[in-house]
């Protein structure tokens, strides 16, 4: 079986943390509603990294699950096969 390989760096980044604004505030400037967007931005490239790399676990799965299939149909025509052959004594 191999072995996972670790990467250097961080494929999917983490995320950002909303600043708390003050309770009482009616207005939001400008910078704060663009600090905002920018980070909700942020969250949606990460989500769809990890959409991503979810999407890349299952295609791999698929093809080692398709793959343990074939063997398996392999081993039992061994088996059927070896059946079929006349028993030695011994």
């Amino acid at each position: 079986m191999t072995k996972a390989r670790k990467s250097p760096h961080r494929e999917i980044p983490k995320a950002r943390r909303i600043r708390r604004s003050r309770l009482n505030s009616i207005d939001v400037t400008r910078a704060e509603y663009n600090a905002i967007v920018d980070v909700l931005n942020e969250h949606n490239a990460i989500l769809n990294a990890l959409r991503d790399a979810i999407q890349r676990l299952e295609r791999a799965d698929a093809v080692q699950l398709h793959r343990t299939a074939q063997l398996q149909v392999e081993i039992d025509a061994i088996k059927r096969a070896l059946e079929q052959l006349p028993r030695l004594v011994v």
